[in-house]
């Protein structure tokens, strides 16, 4: 048997040499601008560089560019599309922007957002769409939702919480849609301990993010005008500076990942009692984790308890879905949301830890316990 081991479904990392950097760069950082300085500055540069976009808006987390973003469009009183298997800021972002969400079915082959489905449920209340990259993958249909709002007067926002670095067709998440929202919170791809990244090629939407960032102020004006109402959702310099040394690791990371994915795919793609979450092109995914969808006579549960006695971390994210959620029963009351497909998936998907400070003994050791627990934990009804 082998030895147990401690495998976590996420695990920041900063090797000796950054931490060399970061402890020579505080001084700086206390001498100067504690928010909203050099560094800000430059890691909204370096990161609209790599995701190949004209702006870049250094915010205090996903949720606040989220809410930048939808604000802008106006959504007060009109619906935006949204999947239910996302975390809650995505469809509370709509909600405090003053929209209703209007909740959708995911893909089985993805876990985003089914483009079909999408479609049906269109009206003319619709003001447009998030599309969440869940597990870090970029929807093979991304270029047929930016065509399709578009062609209807929607816009399209990428929830690019996952995806830091995926890529399809040559470009980049966050580059597809005509806004794209980041995360740094620590558990992502890449961290700055909290905060956030809007991304976009439209000067107008750029012009009011960096205005939201700072209360509503006129960025334009030599004196303190206040034009819009805004927050104070800025970065400071230490999570700016976190987050352009880890934006320099960013490459090695996504090897490392998809190293991982690919091992686990080969480990288990002879099983018939799952299925893999796994792009055509692996490089369009940045493999945040690694989902599977388990076959109905396994027993998730005693699964997920097997895995964690092992010292094995796992989850099955975003269950419930927002629309079971009761914070949204609560505002939608009589409404009653019915997605039987996201239902079930959500029912028996599992996630995989997937990150670079896992070592190959441990993917070796999650694969093995994985495939035990599942010959040792199906449900009754195998029983029947």
């Amino acid at each position: 048997m082998k030895t147990r081991r401690n495998v976590q479904m996420a695990a920041p990392f900063f090797s000796a040499d950054d931490r060399i950097r970061i402890h020579l760069e505080i001084d700086a950082i206390l001498d100067g601008a504690l928010s909203m300085g050099p560094n800000v500055k430059a890691f909204e540069n370096e990161f609209a560089a790599r995701v190949g976009v004209r702006h870049a808006v250094a915010m205090s987390s996903c949720t606040s560019a989220l809410e930048a973003a939808l604000l802008y469009y106006g959504i007060r009183d009109r619906e935006v599309i949204v999947p239910a298997e996302t975390f809650v800021a995505t469809g509370m972002a709509v909600h405090l922007s003053g929209g209703t969400a209007r909740f959708a079915e995911i893909s089985p082959h993805t876990l985003c957002l089914d483009l079909d489905d999408v479609k049906r449920r269109v009206n003319d209340r619709t003001a447009g769409i998030i599309l969440v990259h869940m597990a870090g993958l970029i929807s093979p249909d991304i270029a047929e939702f930016r065509s399709f709002c578009d062609e209807n007067g929607l816009f399209l926002i990428e929830d690019a919480a996952h995806s830091p670095g995926a890529k399809l067709g040559g470009a980049e998440a966050g580059s597809f849609g005509h806004a794209g929202c980041f995360s740094f919170y620590p558990t992502k791809v890449i961290t700055s301990g909290e905060g956030g990244m809007l991304t976009t090629n439209d000067d107008e939407i750029a012009a009011f993010a960096r205005s939201y960032q700072n209360r509503g102020r006129d960025m334009g004006s030599a004196t303190e005008r206040y034009v819009m109402p805004g927050r104070n959702v800025r970065m400071t310099e230490m999570n700016a500076l976190l987050g352009r040394i880890q934006l320099g690791h960013l490459n090695e990371y996504l090897t490392r990942r998809r190293r991982i994915a690919a091992a686990y795919k080969q480990g288990l793609k002879e099983r018939n009692d799952l299925r893999l979450v796994f792009p055509d092109d692996p490089k369009s995914s940045s493999f945040w984790k690694f989902p599977i969808i388990l076959d109905a006579s396994i027993d998730r549960s005693k699964l997920m308890t097997h895995l964690g006695n092992h010292g094995i971390a796992t989850d099955a994210a975003y269950q419930p879905a927002l629309h079971q959620q009761p914070v949204f029963q609560e505002i939608f009351k009589n409404d009653a949301v019915c997605l039987g497909r996201t239902e079930d998936l959500l029912s028996r998907h599992l996630c995989l830890p997937c990150h670079p400070r896992m070592t190959d003994e441990d993917v070796d050791y999650v694969l093995d316990m994985l495939i035990q627990g599942i010959e040792r934990h199906r449900s009754d009804l195998q029983q029947l």
